[in-house]
């Protein structure tokens, strides 16, 4: 059972990013499987890595596109990736410190970020990307 399912209201209309976003829920649902079948300690210093990288690609390519486009809210967006990645970096020290008995608590912040991001701080670039042609 999945934790997160994409629904068209999280697309924001450019095919690369929904793909990324895809993705990022992908490795989140791995995640909220293992720990429904008893192995969340087992899967989540790999999981949380995998995402951390991933997130970072996807956090640079979407931030050069804005850059590019001259997207005025670039800095507000891009203070979002930087909080993300700091709180996802506390996560794995954490893990490497032994506590592995994070999977709940990095599962429900994995997927109320990344909801959260997409469907507020994402959708505000959708037509502004769309209108400087991209899609």
């Amino acid at each position: 059972m999945a934790l997160v399912t994409w629904e068209p209201s999280y697309s924001v209309k450019v095919h690369r990013y929904d793909e990324d976003h895809k993705k990022l829920f992908a490795m989140i649902n791995e995640l909220h499987e293992a720990m429904l079948a008893g192995k969340g300690k087992d899967k989540i210093q790999e999981t949380v890595k995998r995402l951390a990288d991933y997130a970072k690609f996807h956090f640079s390519a979407e931030e050069q596109q804005l850059e590019k486009t001259k997207y005025p809210e670039l800095s507000a967006h891009r203070a979002e990736h930087q909080a993300f990645i700091q709180r996802v970096q506390k996560f794995q020290q954490e893990i490497a410190e032994g506590r592995l008995n994070l999977s709940v608590t990095v599962g429900v912040f994995l997927n109320e970020w990344l909801a959260n991001h997409i469907c507020k701080t994402d959708q505000k670039y959708s037509k502004y990307l769309n209108e400087h042609g991209v899609s």
